[in-house]
C-alpha cells in the first residue's frame, strides 16, 4: 500500500509511464502538455486505496495504480473541477470525465452509494506483460472489500486497460467514443492513435 513517503515516487512513475502512454494526455491538444492534476491524483494516497508493485530485491518501483472514494455528488466535484481549471488541457479532460460519470450513473445502475474508483494504473515498460497491472487492480478489490465499499469502478481510457478489465470478469457499463465528443467549436477533442477509440466505463461489486 502507498503511503505519503511514496508520493513523489508515485508522482515520478506517473509522470514516465501514466501521462506518456494515457490516450486523453497525448490524443489532444497541446501535445507537449503533460504531468497534471497532480494534487488531484496523489490526495488519494491518504485514503490508503492506491497499491505500488516493486522488485523484491531492490525494492525498485515498477508499478502503481491510484484509487479513491466517490459517490454520487461525483459528477458535481468533477464539473466544479473543470469549471475552476478553465480552458486548459486538464479542464478538457476533467470536463470530458464528467460527462463519462453522469452516463455511466453506477449508483442508479447498481443501488450503491459507496464505490471505490481506479483513477489511473502504469507499469513500467521492462515489466510489462507480467500480470502486474492484474495484480494492482486485485489488490484495490481486496482493500475495497476490508473497507466496505459496495462497488469497484474504472474508466479506462486505454484500449489496453480495458482489456484487462474484461478479462477479469468487470461488466462494461459505458462506452464513450472520442470521435463522437466535441469542444463548443464542434472540433474533437481527442484524437489518440490506434487502437484508442473510446473510454469504457468498468464495474464490479466488491
Amino acid at each position: 500500500m502507498a503511503t505519503e513517503e511514496d508520493r513523489e515516487g508515485v508522482w515520478n512513475l506517473l509522470c514516465k509511464y501514466f501521462f506518456r502512454d494515457e490516450p486523453l494526455t497525448n490524443g489532444s491538444e497541446p501535445k507537449e502538455e503533460t504531468n497534471f492534476g497532480k494534487e488531484f491524483l496523489l490526495s488519494n494516497i491518504a485514503h490508503g486505496t492506491c497499491f505500488l508493485a516493486v522488485v523484491k530485491d531492490t525494492n525498485e518501483l515498477v508499478g502503481v495504480t491510484v484509487a479513491g472514494p466517490k459517490g454520487p455528488e461525483e459528477p458535481e466535484h468533477l464539473a466544479k473541477a473543470a469549471a475552476e481549471e478553465g480552458n486548459t488541457k486538464w479542464g478538457r479532460i476533467l470536463k470530458f470525465l464528467e460527462k463519462v460519470e453522469r452516463d455511466a450513473d453506477v449508483y442508479k445502475r447498481y443501488n450503491v452509494t459507496k464505490v471505490l474508483h481506479v483513477i489511473a494504473t502504469c507499469v513500467e515498460e521492462k515489466m510489462r506483460g507480467k500480470n502486474i497491472g492484474a495484480r494492482l487492480y486485485n489488490a484495490v478489490n481486496d482493500i475495497g472489500k476490508q473497507m466496505g465499499f459496495e462497488l469497484q469502478t474504472a474508466d479506462c481510457t486505454s484500449f489496453y486497460s480495458a482489456r484487462i478489465k474484461d478479462r477479469l470478469g468487470w461488466e462494461c457499463v459505458n462506452v464513450a467514443y472520442y470521435k463522437d465528443y466535441f469542444d463548443a467549436d464542434g472540433k474533437q477533442v481527442f484524437r489518440p492513435d490506434p487502437p484508442h477509440e473510446c473510454c469504457k466505463t468498468f464495474a464490479i461489486r466488491l
